[in-house]
């Protein structure tokens, strides 16, 4: 079964390295990598004359996601993260994300994401 997870490096640098390790002999990546990068945390507040009021604040962190068909290298294990399902990007097979969530709700299982609130009932006109 194919596997997305998340993670956070100090770098690039380190992510690089940690990406390198999934290459075969010919230099060809073995599993579908996403360097998605240094994320915005919270976005930029601009007026409406397109005056920047307030820089974005982004994360010191630096993001990958993996798509696994292989069981993810212990060696990544240090740097997963598990964002609310499925956090900024998310790609892969319906069941991969399915895979996601059920994961996250077993690690998290107080989370709102695990437990949505109950519909109220509306009133029809």
């Amino acid at each position: 079964m194919k596997l997305t997870r998340k993670y956070e490096f100090v770098d690039e640098a380190e992510a690089n390295a940690s990406i390198d390790l999934l290459r075969n002999e010919e230099g060809n990546l073995t599993q579908s990598v996403v360097k998605l990068g240094y994320l915005t945390i919270e976005p930029p507040v601009i007026d409406e004359e397109g005056n920047t009021i307030k820089e974005a604040v982004v994360s010191t962190k630096y993001a990958v996601d993996v798509s696994w068909s292989i069981t993810p290298l212990q060696s990544w294990e240090e740097f997963i993260v598990w964002p609310t399902p499925m956090g900024i990007h998310n790609y892969g097979s319906s069941s991969q994300r399915d895979e996601y969530a059920k994961t996250y709700c077993q690690l998290y299982p107080e989370s709102n994401y695990c437990n949505p609130p109950e519909p109220e009932d509306q009133e029809q006109p």
